[in-house]
C-alpha cells in the first residue's frame, strides 16, 4: 500500500473535484467494510436515540452509506454533499432503496444548506466528512439553523489529540490529510465550536478508527495496537476517531418561563422533500 499523498488545493471548487474524481471507486478501504459499516451506524444510532423516527440530515453525505443504512430509522432521510458525482452515484442506489420515496438528496455544500428550511430536522449526521469541511464553524451554524429545538447534531470525526496525528506521522515522514485544506480538531476545539453555534453538549467520546487505507500494512498493525490500547487506557491519546453529540436547546418563551408547569409545544412532523434537487454552487 503506497503512502498517502496530501493533494494542495486552493478553493472549495478543488475540494469538489477532488470527491467528484473518486466518486464512482468510493469504498471502504480501512478494513471490513460491512463490520465498520455496522460499528459507526451503531454508534450513530445510540447518539440520535431520542430523536429517531423523525427527520435526518447528513452533511457530507457521500455516496449515501450512513444515511440508506439508517432510512430505516427515520421518517424521513435528507442527504447533503458538495460533490454532484456523489450525489449521482447516491441517486442511483436511492432508487432501488424499500424507502426511496422517503429520502431526498441535494447537491450543497454543508456551510450553506441552502435548501433546507430553519428548524425542519430532528437530527443532523456526519461521518468523516467534518475533517474535510474548511469553514467549521460555518457548517455548526447552519446543523444550528435546521435543528428543531430538542434535535440533535452527532458527528464522527477523526482525533485530533491522537499521538499519531499530533506527533508520530510527521516524524515517522507521513502525511495524514488527503487536502491541504483538512484539518482535524480535538475535543476541547470541538467543544468550543460547538458552544459558539448555541449548540449544548450531550456527549463526547472516542471511537474505533484506523487509516489502514493510507498507509503500508506494518504501519497500520502499530496503529491498530495503539487504538487498542486507547480501547482501556488513554483514549484521546491513542484512539483514532472523537464523536461527539449536541442538541439543540429548548427555546423558553418569556411568557412561559413564569410558569413552572407550561404546557410543552408539539412541532409540526416535517414535510418529505422530494428526491434530487440542484442547489445553488457553495462559495465556500
Amino acid at each position: 500500500m503506497p503512502r498517502l499523498r496530501t493533494r494542495p488545493v486552493r478553493d472549495g471548487d478543488d475540494i469538489r473535484a477532488f470527491f467528484d474524481a473518486i466518486a464512482r471507486e468510493y469504498h471502504e478501504c480501512h478494513g471490513d467494510a460491512d463490520r465498520l459499516l455496522a460499528y459507526r451506524l451503531a454508534l450513530a444510532r445510540r447518539l440520535l436515540a431520542p430523536v429517531l423516527g423523525g427527520t435526518l440530515l447528513e452533511i457530507g453525505c457521500g455516496p449515501g452509506t450512513h444515511l440508506f443504512g439508517l432510512a430505516g430509522d427515520f421518517a424521513t432521510a435528507i442527504g447533503a454533499d458538495l460533490s454532484p458525482a456523489m450525489i449521482e452515484v447516491a441517486e442511483r442506489i436511492r432508487r432501488t432503496h424499500r424507502r426511496a420515496a422517503h429520502i431526498a438528496l441535494y447537491i450543497e455544500a454543508a456551510e450553506r444548506l441552502a435548501p433546507i428550511e430553519d428548524e425542519s430536522v430532528d437530527a443532523v449526521l456526519c461521518v468523516g466528512a467534518f475533517e474535510h469541511m474548511p469553514a467549521k464553524a460555518a457548517v455548526l451554524a447552519q446543523v444550528q439553523r435546521v435543528l428543531r429545538p430538542g434535535g440533535r447534531f452527532a458527528c464522527l470525526t477523526l482525533n485530533g489529540d491522537a499521538l499519531w496525528y499530533r506527533q508520530l506521522a510527521s516524524r515517522l515522514g507521513y502525511e495524514v490529510r488527503h487536502l491541504s485544506s483538512d484539518r482535524f480538531v480535538g475535543t476541547a476545539e470541538m467543544q468550543a465550536l460547538l458552544a459558539g453555534a448555541g449548540l449544548a453538549l450531550a456527549e463526547s467520546g472516542y471511537w474505533r478508527f484506523v487509516a489502514r487505507g493510507d498507509m503500508p500494512a506494518w504501519t497500520a498493525r502499530c496503529l491498530q495496537w495503539l487504538d487498542a490500547l486507547g480501547a482501556v487506557w488513554r483514549p484521546g491519546l491513542f484512539r483514532g476517531g472523537l464523536y461527539v453529540c449536541a442538541e439543540k436547546q429548548q427555546a423558553v418563551r418569556a411568557d412561559a418561563a413564569s410558569r413552572p408547569f407550561a404546557r410543552k409545544e408539539t412541532v409540526a412532523a416535517a414535510r418529505i422533500v422530494q428526491p434530487v434537487r440542484r442547489a445553488s454552487r457553495s462559495s465556500w
